[in-house]
């Protein structure tokens, strides 16, 4: 997950937070003696033949001790547990990825002059919308519940933005921060439909993330070659609509494929993924 070093980021962790309120309630779901766990391996064949506590599991994942195929695999099992059951295991989402909402609120934060507590509320709450309707056949799932938080996010900046405007006489410049954040730009691109969610989320989680392109080839179901061309025409769409600039014909990204492989080549190095 890519990470933000903005020291004036406010502090999620107040009381009056939702998120919080999920930590807390997270925190009371994996206490002792029957903390809320899953036997890691019918979740996934790399995870211990054991039960193991969803903070345990949650720690694991962020400081990437599994790769990807493990990190959508407990959260299929998460989101799926979440729909048959309910309350408990979507208070236990929403507790796994506290950390990832936490991250989106300290993005918006500085910028917004509004009650943070409404923030983050609107964060959670487009975490919530997503887990309820994400197709988790698709990979990376934290990923794009976190770009649905985000978008929520932005959302609620951009009001949080019209509202000062409209009650101030000098002319406000649109905020400096966070607004040139890559997830950011890849949140406004789909929304104005220069690129596609799924493009979107192949170019965040190869070029933003730890992610493979060989791997998100094997998860969508397709050649790393076919995949590296997908990403190729989603961010030559993205640069167009950047800078305002046509998108370049098919014919000029084989050849700007084939100058890399080319100088790649000549190197004696391989081809990166």
């Amino acid at each position: 997950m890519s990470s933000t070093t903005n020291t004036c980021a406010a502090d999620t962790t107040r009381e009056s937070s939702p998120l919080h309120s999920v930590e807390m309630a997270f925190a009371a779901l994996c206490t002792e003696p029957k903390p809320m766990a899953l036997f890691g391996a019918a979740v996934h064949p790399q995870l211990l033949a054991s039960w193991i506590p969803l903070d345990e599991l949650r720690k694991a994942l962020i400081t990437k001790k599994y790769d990807l195929h493990v990190c959508d695999a407990v959260w299929r099992e998460i989101v799926d547990r979440s729909r048959a059951e309910g309350a408990m295991w979507t208070v236990a989402a929403a507790g796994m990825a506290a950390p990832a909402l936490k991250w989106v609120a300290r993005m918006y934060s500085p910028d917004f002059d509004g009650d943070r507590d409404d923030l983050d509320a609107e964060i959670l709450t487009g975490f919530l919308e997503h887990l309820a309707t994400i197709d988790t056949f698709r990979p990376a799932i934290l990923h794009r519940l976190r770009y649905a938080a985000q978008r929520a996010g932005e959302r609620a900046a951009k009001a949080d933005a019209t509202h000062r405007k409209s009650h101030t006489d000098a002319e406000s410049a649109p905020p400096k921060s966070p607004w040139g954040h890559p997830d950011l730009v890849l949140n406004r691109a789909v929304g104005e439909g220069a690129i596609t969610e799924a493009e979107a989320d192949l170019i965040g989680a190869t070029r933003l993330e730890d992610v493979y392109l060989a791997e998100a080839a094997e998860m969508l179901g397709i050649t790393v070659n076919a995949a590296k061309i997908r990403r190729q025409r989603a961010e030559a769409r993205l640069v167009a609509w950047l800078t305002g600039r046509p998108v370049p014909s098919r014919t000029a990204l084989k050849e700007a494929r084939g100058r890399s492989v080319a100088g790649v080549s000549q190197k004696g190095s391989p081809i990166a993924a």
